[in-house]
């Protein structure tokens, strides 16, 4: 058997937060974790809004049943969106570059806002962290500009292993780097937290570190604060 591969066009969505119609000074580029979907999701964002800011939080591109097949009946089965799986990883990683970019530049458009001009900050929860990380790095439009992000705030989540920080050193020390965890979080252990500021650290790119009381989850005070 033989396997092949199309480019297909996905219908896909994202919600917005703050001054559609403009004016805009800065774009909150928001990815959510595995399993979240953007109505839900965006609402966090309510804590960090602002006259001028605009926050964008796409959705990814493959909605699964996220209760399992027999808890439920389909009608009852909450439903979640993941970024990628294993499966077709670099191919995956490449439509979710060109998807990030057209929702950027959409989200802009309305809003009259120049992409290459206007403030950028890159923000990632959970799998959205490596995600948003990706899309930095690999954004051939994102490249234009003088900073690809003037700031990446990751929380509960980090940069993907596979990221070279030798190659990506000098965009990310412009933007800086914000880590976020709760001392509860199971997946980002304060042990991996730890790993994540050793790493950042080697590479001469500025981290910054803050915890909350909880679990794998956002906070609006922090966010209020970061915001």
């Amino acid at each position: 058997m033989t396997v092949r591969q199309i480019a297909a066009v996905k219908t896909a969505r994202y919600a917005v937060l703050g001054p559609e119609d403009g004016p805009v000074d800065e774009v909150w580029m928001a990815c959510h974790g595995y399993g979240q979907l953007v109505p839900y999701f965006g609402r966090h964002f309510r804590a960090v809004e602002r006259p001028g800011r605009l926050v964008v939080a796409p959705e990814a591109l493959s909605r699964f049943y996220v209760t399992p097949v027999d808890a439920a009946p389909a009608r009852d089965r909450r439903v979640g969106a993941t970024w990628m799986t294993r499966e077709e990883r670099a191919s995956d990683i490449a439509d979710l570059t060109r998807y990030l970019d057209d929702v950027f530049v959409a989200a802009c458009t309305r809003a009259d806002a120049d992409p290459l001009a206007v403030r950028l900050t890159g923000f990632g929860f959970s799998q959205g962290a490596a995600t948003v990380s990706r899309w930095l790095a690999r954004s051939p439009l994102l490249a234009r500009r003088p900073r690809r992000a003037d700031r990446l705030i990751l929380w509960g989540g980090g940069l993907p292993h596979d990221l070279d920080l030798g190659a990506e050193a000098g965009w990310l020390t412009d933007a800086g780097v914000t880590l976020v965890a709760g001392d509860r979080d199971g997946f980002a252990t304060p042990a991996r937290v730890l790993e994540q500021e050793a790493r950042l650290r080697a590479a001469d790119v500025p981290v910054e570190t803050r915890t909350f009381s909880g679990g794998h989850r956002l906070n609006d005070r922090v966010l209020r604060d970061l915001g």
